[in-house]
């Protein structure tokens, strides 16, 4: 069951991506039209390209730094106080633009609090409501997907046994998998067996897939594989599905895009 402080929920994942540097391209091209009514079309598309390019470094660099915006721990909280830095950095960029061209004239640190924190706590507003709007919708689709997934794949396969043909996986015991897991930047992989043991593999996924292809494991997140035959139960956040699954304490992720396998 979902948090009822939306804050504190999963958001809908932005790793740095072909969708991200559209949606900061969008931002990009609302700045340059509006600062049309007040600049030259040289000056607006100059803070257009800032706007941009800050954005851009910023989402860039901080992922390669540590920052993700992908997993649970990725809520509404965390996505609004990212937007708030990213603000602050492009009034700062903006800021130093038009010093330069005033010559520096109003390059005062005090100035510049002036304009940047009513600009940051003013644009915040929008952007909260439309990131609750977009979350809640997206829980509302997860939602319906989860419900029909929990009655045809848990309700089809009452049964637990392995999808696929072939010796199962546990060493000449009915003891097959059910999960597997490589973690970000890792080439090894955690399998998870139905008796609830595990074990770590010195291979990527995609191998283990292969290799244990009896097992009926299906992709469903870049990090992890599952067998449908295994899933106990389903709940949804705006981020996917999370399956609870036979033999293990994972809550499995399953991306949006993988939910057509099920």
């Amino acid at each position: 069951m979902l948090n009822r402080n939306p804050f504190s929920r999963p958001f809908p994942e932005r790793p740095f991506s072909r969708p991200v540097v559209i949606g900061h391209g969008r931002t990009a091209l609302f700045v340059f039209i509006a600062l049309l009514f007040i600049f030259s079309i040289g000056q607006a598309l100059a803070y257009g390209l800032i706007v941009f390019a800050v954005a851009l470094a910023y989402h860039l660099v901080t992922e390669q730094i540590g920052v993700r915006r992908t997993g649970p721990k990725w809520t509404m909280a965390k996505w609004t106080l990212d937007q708030a830095v990213l603000l602050l950095l492009v009034s700062a960029a903006c800021f130093l633009l038009y010093n330069y061209t005033r010559d520096w004239a109003v390059m005062d640190l005090q100035v510049f609090l002036y304009i940047a924190v009513p600009t940051v706590l003013v644009g915040l507003l929008p952007i909260v409501f439309s990131g609750l709007a977009v979350q809640i919708r997206a829980e509302r689709e997860h939602q319906k997907v989860a419900s029909r997934l929990q009655l045809s794949v848990i309700g089809g396969n009452g049964n637990n046994s392995p999808l696929g043909n072939g010796q199962p996986s546990g060493e000449g015991t009915p003891d097959s998998i059910v999960v597997g897991h490589q973690p970000r930047a890792k080439s090894k992989t955690t399998i998870y067996f139905e008796s609830g043991r595990e074990k770590e593999i010195d291979q990527p996924l995609d191998v283990i897939e292969t290799e244990y292809a009896y097992d009926g494991l299906l992709r469903c997140h870049p990090q992890y594989s599952v067998n449908p035959d295994h899933i106990l139960a389903v709940t949804a956040d705006a981020q996917g599905l999370r399956l609870t699954v036979h033999g293990t304490t994972l809550k499995v992720p399953v991306t949006i895009e993988n939910f057509s396998k099920f």
